[in-house]
């Protein structure tokens, strides 16, 4: 069963005011952002503060719905992979709710700071492509997006 995400709409409506050459340093924040209330949930965990927890750990999962949920499915495997991905990402995170289970949130991050260093690498790159007057490999000028 799919969630609607009520974020989504803030995130499309962010879209809307974000510069096009802004968009991947907008994924960027977005994902040093996770990484950080990731951080934190680790730190209510080992200090037993549940409650606090569970707040940043769903707002972390409500976040990556909204990448899941903003992926264009119109490039192929690599959306689709990264899909699984984000998918795997709440499930693993969703148990952390049920159990406070560090391991978890550990590994979690690795996959996503993993991620997020692809994408600052694909962002750099394709960056310095533009400067040099080239339309960036992977943008797609007509749906104003990033794969």
């Amino acid at each position: 069963m799919r969630v609607k995400v009520k974020g989504y709409s803030a995130y499309a409506d962010a879209n809307a005011i974000v510069d096009d050459e802004d968009k991947g340093k907008l994924l960027i924040k977005v994902f040093q952002a996770i990484l950080a209330k990731l951080d934190l949930v680790k730190q209510y965990i080992e200090r037993r503060e549940y409650e606090k927890k569970y707040e940043e750990l769903s707002r972390v999962i409500t976040a990556i719905e909204v990448l899941n949920s903003s992926l264009d499915m119109s490039y192929g495997e690599i959306p689709h992979n990264l899909s699984l991905v984000y998918e795997y990402l709440m499930k693993r995170l969703r148990e952390v709710h049920r159990s406070p289970d560090a391991k978890s949130i550990a590994e979690c991050r690795k996959i996503l700071s993993e991620i997020s260093d692809g994408f600052i690498a694909a962002y750099e790159s394709e960056k310095k492509k533009s400067l040099s007057g080239n339309i960036p490999q992977g943008f797609s000028p007509q749906k104003n997006s990033w794969v």
